[in-house]
């Protein structure tokens, strides 16, 4: 019976490090590596040769063998993540067979205490991905899921939230295979232009069909939209990855839409509004408000087939005209400006004002007052590209004006309308993410920034709260960092079912998204503790357990 019980603790003590091992690999050893470059590699080399020295050297080898073959299964085994269910079932088990072969050769590990690590390393893996582990030191993962996307066309999935019935929802794309029969019908119609034929063969394999993230029970559940939820749509908020350049294209079959994508500019006028940089951003302003034109049209026509009428919401523009405002504050209103970024509170923290964004400009719109009370004019070196975000620098303060140009900046307006730089960033490749609130005493500016030791581009999901100085500037304090790159469209979003708010991203390039919700657990010092503890338990029980070896 003893001897019962000591095989099945074996097994779970097996299972354990297999498991914290890989803990340790993605939530230690990786990051340091990551962070500190060479310095990094050191203290990985000193944090092993600790612990193979807390091993006795007849089980060393042994353990050594297994820590790889766990290792070395979990990144196998996150290789198949985007791959089809039977793919990832008979490549995991061929590849899990013939890793456990190999480690009961090279280090007689103990053969089913073994396996069934290594198959507790791949069960873990179905529930959430190995590169995704990361996130786990800052944040409970609610769900991580996929829409199929094809990276040469759409590399992210574009997140439209619109409001539903006891929260928020995520209007995005999934692919679509078009049909022999829809692809003649499309050939048929294509006589618009020279062209036409030719776009409508290219695209026939990069279709979407728009669909619905719900939440239900608290997870996103793909659905197919309702018309009424199309309604709520801002169509630009589909396009954002490609505007004004590519041109969405949706028709509406068996009561679902579809998306394909089309060139804006022909061959020639692309290349003729790249030799006249002097007259680039008219040009540009020309196509964006020709581009949304025609794409808000193509969508009413949608909806109109749908049977229902826009009913967007917020404001947005289109040819030139601030709409959705409402009949108090007059339907429209005529600006240049070419896209909405937000709501907020810019010059006071009272007034409802809309910060729009225009040809290497900003303007902050007063919606009580009915005017620009606003604008900032970029500059060559200084520009203002379509890529920003808005939130407060500090709790209950104004919000400020997130620029992700290069390097990234930030802006804030007083209410007399002057506008301060008040940071830069260090990095050419620091970028903006979203401003979270509410879940510490002062507001998490999160960001993708890459290393200040390790001289590479790649970035990281982080977050940085702002310290003001006393010359009115300030510098980002970092708070926390999650090492998993490709981080984008990160979003707040309100769910049914979830009394907190909660963070919606993708990961670029492969349709892969995840629901994250903040948490103070304390994954990582936990991890740290657990791990120096088996390294000191290591080193006190080898000694007494010679001693007791001794006496025999």
């Amino acid at each position: 019976m003893a001897k019962s019980w000591k095989t099945v603790g074996l097994w779970i003590w097996y299972a354990f490090w297999a498991l914290f091992a890989n803990a340790v690999y993605v939530w230690i050893l990786r990051p340091l590596v990551d962070d500190l470059a060479l310095y990094g590699v050191l203290a990985v080399m000193a944090i092993v040769l600790l612990w193979m020295t807390s091993l006795k050297r007849p089980i060393r080898r042994r353990w050594l063998i297994y820590t790889l073959f766990a290792l070395m299964v979990a990144e196998g085994y996150s290789s198949l993540a985007f791959a089809s269910k039977l793919k990832q079932a008979l490549v995991a088990v061929a590849m899990l067979l013939l890793l456990w072969i190999l480690a009961l050769i090279m280090g007689r590990v103990r053969p089913v205490a073994s396996l069934l690590g290594g198959a507790c390393v791949v069960a873990a893996q179905v529930f959430l991905p190995l590169n995704d582990w990361a996130f786990l030191t800052h944040f409970r993962v609610l769900q991580d899921a996929q829409v199929n996307l094809r990276v040469q066309n759409s590399p992210e999935a574009p997140f439209a939230v619109i409001p539903v019935t006891g929260g928020q929802a995520i209007i995005t794309i999934d692919s679509h295979v078009p049909t022999k029969q829809e692809l003649e019908q499309r050939a048929m119609a294509a006589t618009d232009s020279p062209d036409a034929l030719y776009n409508a063969l290219q695209t026939a394999q990069g279709e979407y069909e728009i669909v619905e993230l719900k939440s239900v029970g608290g997870r996103l559940k793909k659905e197919v939209p309702t018309p009424q939820d199309l309604a709520r749509v801002n169509p630009l908020d589909l396009v954002r990855a490609f505007f004004p350049y590519e041109l969405a294209n949706w028709y509406v079959d068996n009561g679902r839409v579809y998306e394909y994508l089309t060139p804006f500019l022909t061959d020639q006028q692309a290349v003729e509004a790249a030799l006249d940089p002097a007259a680039y951003p008219a040009s540009f302003q020309a196509i964006a408000n020709q581009a949304s034109a025609k794409e808000i049209a193509n969508w009413d026509d949608c909806l109109a087939e749908l049977g229902v009428k826009p009913d967007r919401a917020g404001v947005y523009v289109s040819d030139d005209r601030l709409m959705g405002l409402g009949s108090n504050h007059g339907a429209h209103v005529t600006m240049q400006a070419e896209s909405v970024v937000g709501e907020g509170h810019f010059t006071s923290t009272q007034d409802e004002q809309i910060l729009l964004v225009g040809d290497n400009s900003l303007h902050v719109y007063d919606v009580n007052l009915g005017k620009i009370v606003a604008s900032y004019e970029g500059s060559a070196d200084n520009p203002v590209p379509n890529d920003i975000r808005i939130g407060p620098l500090v709790r209950g303060g104004r919000d400020a004006v997130f620029v992700n140009a290069s390097p990234a900046y930030i802006l804030t307006v007083d209410p007399q309308g002057t506008w301060r730089r008040v940071y830069t960033a260090p990095s050419q490749s620091f970028r903006f993410e979203a401003v979270l609130t509410g879940v510490q005493p002062y507001p998490e500016i999160l960001t993708n920034d890459p290393s200040y030791i390790r001289n590479s581009p790649v970035r990281y999901f982080s977050a940085y709260r702002f310290v003001p100085s006393s010359n009115g500037t300030g510098q980002l304090v970092r708070v926390w960092r999650v090492f998993r790159t490709n981080v984008v469209n990160v979003t707040p979003l309100h769910l049914a079912g979830v009394p907190n708010e909660v963070l919606a991203l993708d990961i670029y390039g492969t349709g892969d998204y995840l629901v994250i919700s903040p948490s103070h657990a304390p994954v990582l010092p936990a991890a740290c503790i657990v791990l120096a503890a088996i390294i000191v338990g290591g080193w006190l029980y080898r000694p007494r357990r010679e001693g007791e070896e001794d006496l025999r």
